[in-house]
């Protein structure tokens, strides 16, 4: 909550310094045109880093919490597999349509395919009771005790992926335009938010799967960043977003009785190009 707080602030910091130092008159919009009732696509590419969180895992024969867990990305080394269309699905990639409701608000849905990796060997906390029938080498009751996180113990991976499926609502603030007006600078803000559908990937004292998509829980985040449009129909955008995912129901072994569920905080970074089109006519 803090560091959305501290994300909102930045935002409108910036917010503030841009319309201060570019919309002092009311004539900023007179040499932008309008892109109310048109639609927008754009494609890209993500890195998202993670704050540490809490694991908390049961089944019928025990019941384990990991503490601390430090955890990161997995990108796709560079290569032609970004604009291979049969591969450009494998790396961790951003798509989006949204729709223009006025001159600057607009509406939007898409999915930001993250990637997040539980750091293998980790030196950790964990609490809780394992059964010698779940296992036999670390069955005995654990509090806040030191652990190493080998493979056998905890193997935790949301990599097909830590998927965010959100509407999101923007406000797209005109700034400047350049090069006889075929170039203009924009700044976007947004909030949205929905479902997380992870593809989790997970061993719990050595027995697990890698699981099928299913819906683990919801998500809120903030974005800001700016935007350059070309010839009003083509642009490019970089924003930070900073989001919450709550996930209360991810599958261990897909149709059994375990479960696990955890909170993550994610900070995102991507950078994406896109189309700006009408369906139905020009708009005045």
């Amino acid at each position: 909550m803090k560091n959305a707080l501290l994300f909102l602030f930045f935002s409108f910091t910036i917010f503030g310094f841009t319309k201060t130092a570019f919309c002092q008159s009311d004539s900023i919009g007179e040499n932008f045109n309008s892109p109310k009732g048109k639609f927008y696509l754009y494609w890209g590419y993500n890195r998202t880093w993670y704050r540490n969180s809490t694991f908390h895992v049961k089944g019928p024969e025990y019941d384990l919490t990991f503490y601390n867990l430090k955890a990161t990305d997995r990108p796709t080394p560079f290569s032609v597999d970004y604009i291979n269309p049969v591969t450009m699905w494998v790396p961790q990639y951003n798509y989006r349509l949204g729709y223009f409701i006025t001159d600057r608000i607009s509406a939007s849905f898409g999915v930001d395919h993250m990637k997040y990796v539980v750091t293998k060997y980790q030196t950790t906390t964990m609490s809780g009771v394992i059964t010698e029938a779940a296992s036999v080498k670390y069955a005995g009751s654990y509090l806040n005790d030191t652990v190493e996180l080998t493979p056998d113990l905890l193997l935790l991976e949301h990599t097909n992926g830590f998927n965010l499926v959100s509407g999101e609502f923007e406000y797209l603030l005109p700034i400047t335009r350049m090069f006889n007006d075929k170039v203009a600078l924009k700044w976007n803000f947004g909030l949205g938010g929905i479902w997380m559908i992870t593809k989790t990937d997970v061993k719990v004292l050595d027995y697990g799967l890698d699981n099928d998509f299913h819906l683990s829980g919801y998500t809120i985040a903030l974005k800001t960043g700016p935007r350059i449009d070309f010839w009003d129909r083509f642009f490019v955008a970089a924003e930070i977003k900073n989001g919450f995912a709550s996930l209360p129901n991810i599958l261990i072994h897909n149709d059994q009785s375990d479960i696990g569920d955890q909170n993550i905080t994610y900070y995102e970074f991507y950078v994406v190009g896109g189309y700006y089109f009408s369906l139905f006519g020009k708009r005045e």
